[in-house]
């Protein structure tokens, strides 16, 4: 007798294996299965004509397919709207073919390296200016002496080497940050944010609150310095973009306008999980050398990217 299929078992499909991992969405019923696959997403089988391989310890291992099912599930919960109807599932590989309809040469593609629609020089060359300026030694140095309105005035150099930040958000923080009395507070909270020590969490909130504090709490602003002086391992979050590439990579990251760890760390973790995508895709051009390629990679795959 056959062993019925139940919710949460992994699969795969016995002759297109090109689907990836499965995972069963609902116990079967009826001789009925639903099953969501890695690289086409959510598919029904009439198990009279269709045929699946059980899938256990390793072998069926996919934090990708967890996330994936997770997501799936959340927004199946959701109300449909005609506002806003429900994305259609883009798998990682399509994910990939849209950014290289952009880039054929992927992260080596002359035109993304410094083309006129380039995504990454200038990015370069604002974390170069940021380790000039403000590296932990000068920054150090610039707080001993309570030279506030030099920091000020080298982190606006810092933002205005890129187009990351709105020239709306520019000027939130330059109204915030051009009284005297709020400059010691931004210099002595950025360096704690950059250099300090203790957990990144707190960190991170103090910084949040310091931009509360002085009007300038936007998520661009708050986490544009941490990806620029360490674009190995931090990310900047462009509020619609990302939770786009969120939404087509099939990944909550719990976006809230305020400034939250919550979204911050999860925003850290859907880097994380596009940085291992694309190294398990084995292409040397696909290949990310930071953070810089990840957050271009992620704008690029975003509904309304142009160059």
């Amino acid at each position: 007798m056959r062993e019925i299929f139940k919710v949460g078992e992994r699969v795969k499909h016995a002759t297109k294996t090109e689907w990836g991992i499965g995972e069963i969405l609902s116990d079967e019923s009826n001789g009925r299965v639903k099953i969501f696959f890695e690289d086409v997403g959510p598919k029904e089988f009439d198990l009279e004509h269709a045929r699946f391989v059980r899938l256990s310890g390793d072998e069926g291992s996919s934090d990708y397919l967890s996330s994936l099912v997770k997501h799936h599930h959340a927004e199946a919960s959701k109300p449909a709207s005609e506002s806003k109807p429900k994305q259609k599932f883009i798998s990682f590989a399509m994910a990939v073919q849209n950014f290289l309809s952009y880039f054929p040469g992927g992260f080596n593609d002359s035109e993304y390296l410094v083309g006129a629609g380039n995504e990454r020089q200038y990015k370069v060359d604002a974390h170069k200016l940021m380790l000039e300026l403000l590296d932990k030694e000068s920054f150090k140095k610039l707080l001993g002496d309570r030279n506030f309105k030099e920091i000020h005035d080298r982190a606006k150099r810092v933002i205005n080497k890129t187009n990351l930040i709105s020239p709306y958000e520019k000027i939130w923080l330059s109204n915030g940050i051009g009284l005297e009395e709020n400059q010691q507070r931004f210099s002595e909270s950025l360096y704690d944010l950059l250099y300090g020590e203790g957990e990144m969490q707190r960190r991170f909130e103090n910084f949040a609150q310091l931009l509360s504090a002085i009007g300038s709490a936007k998520w661009p602003i708050a986490t544009y310095f941490l990806f620029i002086t360490f674009p190995e391992s931090h990310m900047f979050l462009k509020p619609v973009v990302t939770q786009e590439a969120a939404n087509v990579l099939s990944q909550e990251i719990n976006y809230k306008p305020e400034l939250t760890w919550l979204t911050y760390s999860q925003v850290l973790a859907l880097a994380e999980r596009v940085k291992n995508e694309l190294l398990k895709d084995g292409r040397e051009n696909l290949t990310p050398r930071d953070m810089i390629d990840v957050q271009s990679f992620i704008w690029v795959i975003a509904p309304g990217y142009c160059q």
